[in-house]
């Protein structure tokens, strides 16, 4: 039944609502609106573009919505019919249309133009919080929001002076259909290009929060047609003599309660739909350039020579011309003005100047007519100068320069220096050096000495004799030879004499100077010697260790009883006893109190002595990097005796290095073995009362031979006269 009824309401519905007129056709320029996502409470009134008002209530059957009753007011009276629209596609019956149009009419006349239409979506009615959703189609209004900025100032503005303050004039208007509930304003600015800096000094009427190179401004409302004005004040400028370009951007963003969501180009509408929290923003920049001029200059030209001869400076003979080939050529980043080019020589000499043509014959200094860009090098500049036949032992200085300006008139200078030396002729210049290898060294330990002859020059030095001479009581020549000649050493060249000796015995050589013997062009034979302050003495030393034993168990030894043994050893000789190793041996009898310890002199370097227990035998060794000239060291042991029988020690390997670590030196050590008995207490004392039963009985012996006499007989023995007789 219930059903039934609503099928008979809507096509009463159906009935009452009269039949649209012809719609009359948009044109193809008219642009129409889309107002989507409104919605409304359930029986309010909503305010509609172009004055009307959309009434709109949830109808209940049997105490559920069923539909939506919708019509068009407008200053309080219906300009349409109600409309049904139902919630639900279906009621039991047929399916049902959920959404439905109300054309609304230039009027409210049936044939007047249409302004827009309602579109009630039953569909999404929120039926438990009372909301109807509905859209508008095809609108001749706009929902636009719409905020124009017109910036009063040139897009770009260019100033002559180095820096200048200015203002910004900047109009803010609401252009749109739709008032405008807040407007903030955001600016920043910076440097594009060039030099220099641009700063706010201050907005006016409202300063807003500035933080480093931007302001933020907050601005009231605007209803349709109003606007805010704000005026910008600058300071900004590169300098003097510079390039500056800076921007300024704007960017207003004001609230929009509906937002642009496209156009739809079959129907020429622009959709929109409602979104209280949307924003819209609109940016806009402006330019002001400083020094237009200057732009594209650093003003850090960099002018410099490039010469190609000579290469360096120059040693000549008399009489010898000298060609200088060069340009000047720009490596910086900015054009050079009043390009200079000149050369000197101290002292004077004639130049003339060969290329390029345009200035050959000419004189220094060469004036460059034209700037010079970045990159650009003028043409190879040649010129010639003769140093004088009398000139002998002279020297000569050729200074070349370029000086030039930069834009802002500032100058600089590139300067490149050449020392000519004149040859004197005919004179030698010889030197001898002899080096020593070493100024101690052990015995059959090895020297080598070098010689080194040389001649600076400018002639050859002939019948060249270099000799040397060493101490033959200590040293043996075993390579090389003490004597060299040659017959010519030419300027510029050398002559090596080396030889090695072996020290035959310890003891203190000296060494003298070497001697070279030479003729020169001028002056004839000279002597020279080998430089040095005072004779070379040459040290050779022996290390010399000394060892002797000063702890030693006893012959017997109670079990359990602390055994001491110690190893001492001194270096007696005249050099260092290098890498010293000490090794040893004990029996598995003994047992290690304590770990080895090192008792050392002054100049004594040793590592911690280490001893490593055997199945049948522990092995103890001691290492020392260096023992001076009377040091010493002393190794010391602490043992206890943990087991009966013979026990014993052995110190198996004492060797050392000669001072140059080349010669190893072996300590003999079969003399230093040593043995004890190891007893209970009980064997010691039977020992012990054995040896005084025995003492006792010689002691009777002796007593009863002196009481009763005895009769000592020398001689041969002889046979008895009886029976086992003996003849004296």
């Amino acid at each position: 039944m219930r059903y039934a009824t609503l099928i008979m309401l809507l096509f009463l519905s159906a009935l009452l609502i009269p039949k649209s007129p012809t719609i009359i056709e948009v044109g193809a320029q008219e642009i129409r609106y889309d107002w989507k996502g409104l919605s409304m409470k359930n029986g309010t009134r909503y305010d509609l573009p172009g004055g009307f008002k959309l009434q709109a209530r949830l109808m209940y059957m049997g105490g559920a919505v069923q539909y939506v009753e919708a019509r068009v007011l407008k200053e309080g009276a219906p300009c349409t019919p109600f409309v049904y629209v139902p919630t639900e596609i279906s009621a039991g019956g047929p399916p049902l249309d959920t959404r439905k149009e109300i054309p609304v009419r230039e009027g409210c006349s049936r044939t007047g133009r249409i302004l827009y239409k309602v579109f009630i979506k039953g569909d999404l009615t929120d039926k438990v919080n009372g909301i109807i959703y509905f859209d508008l189609l095809d609108s001749i209004y706009s929902p636009e929001t719409n905020l124009t900025m017109e910036i009063d100032f040139p897009k770009v503005r260019e100033f002559d002076q180095p820096y200048a303050q200015f203002q910004v004039p900047v109009i803010l208007k609401n252009t749109g259909a739709m008032p405008i509930d807040w407007v903030k304003v955001y600016s920043n600015w910076y440097r594009l290009e060039g030099e220099g800096s641009i700063n706010l000094t201050n907005v006016m009427p409202v300063m807003g929060t500035k933080t480093g190179n931007e302001v933020n401004i907050s601005l009231g409302g605007l209803d349709v047609n109003e606007s805010h004005q704000l005026t910008f004040s600058f300071h900004a400028g590169p300098g003097e003599g510079h390039y500056g370009n800076y921007t300024i951007g704007f960017v207003v963003t004001y609230p929009v309660i509906f937002q642009y969501q496209g156009f739809d180009a079959n129907r020429s509408v622009k959709i929109f739909e409602y979104n209280p929290n949307a924003t819209k923003s609109t940016r806009d920049s402006i330019n002001v350039v400083f020094g237009l001029v200057y732009k594209g200059h650093t003003g850090a030209p960099r002018v410099v020579l490039s010469v190609s001869k000579p290469t360096g400076d120059l040693q000549v003979n008399p009489g010898t011309p000298i060609t200088f080939n060069f340009r000047a050529q720009n490596v910086g980043n900015d054009h050079a003005y009043n390009v200079t080019i000149n050369a000197q020589v101290e002292p004077n000499l004639p130049i003339e100047i060969i290329k390029p043509s345009a200035i050959a014959g000419g004189h220094f200094p060469v004036v460059v007519h034209s700037d010079m860009p970045p990159r650009a090098m003028t043409e190879p500049i040649e010129f010639r100068i003769v140093i004088p036949s009398d000139a002998e032992g002279m020297m000569y200085r050729v200074n070349l320069t370029v000086g030039y300006f930069d834009i802002r008139g500032y100058y600089n200078e590139t300067f490149k220096l050449y020392t000519i030396t004149v040859k004197e002729f005919g004179y030698s210049k010889v030197y001898i050096t002899k080096t020593i290898s070493s100024t101690t060294i052990p015995i059959n330990g090895t020297i080598k000495v070098d010689i080194i002859v040389g001649n600076n020059g400018t002639a050859a030095a002939t019948n060249v004799v270099v000799q040397d001479d060493y101490p033959k009581d200590i040293f043996k020549l075993v390579s090389g030879k003490t004597k060299l000649t040659a017959s010519k050493l030419n300027p510029g060249s050398m002559l090596s004499l080396s030889y090695t000796l072996k020290a035959v015995r310890e003891g203190v050589a000296t060494f003298g100077p070497a001697k070279v013997t030479y003729v020169d062009p001028k002056e004839g034979q000279k002597v020279l010697m080998s430089a040095q302050k005072s004779p070379v003495v040459v040290t050779i030393v022996k290390p010399q260790l000394s060892v002797r034993v000063e702890d030693i168990p006893q012959n017997v030894t109670v079990v359990n009883s602390l055994v001491g043994f110690s190893i001492y050893m001194i270096n007696r000789g005249s050099g260092e006893a290098k890498d010293l190793t000490v090794e040893m041996e004990l029996s598995p009898g003994f047992y290690m109190v304590n770990p080895p310890t090192v008792k050392k002199g002054e100049g004594v370097s040793c590592d911690q002595p280490v001893w490593e227990p055997k199945e049948d035998r522990i092995k103890v060794r001691m290492v020392c990097d260096t023992v001076k000239p009377e040091g010493f060291v002393k190794l010391i042991l602490t043992m206890k005796t943990q087991t009966t029988g013979m026990q014993w020690i052995r110190v198996t390997d004492i060797n050392y290095k000669s001072t140059d670590g080349k010669t190893v030196i072996k300590v003999p050590t079969s003399s230093y073995r040593y043995e004890t008995v190891v007893v209970t207490p009980l064997e010691l004392r039977m020992f012990y009362l054995a040896i005084f039963t025995f003492s006792v009985l010689l002691v009777a012996m002796f007593v009863i031979g002196v009481t009763r006499g005895f009769r000592v007989s020398v001689g041969r023995r002889r046979p008895r006269t009886g029976f086992g007789a003996l003849e004296s």
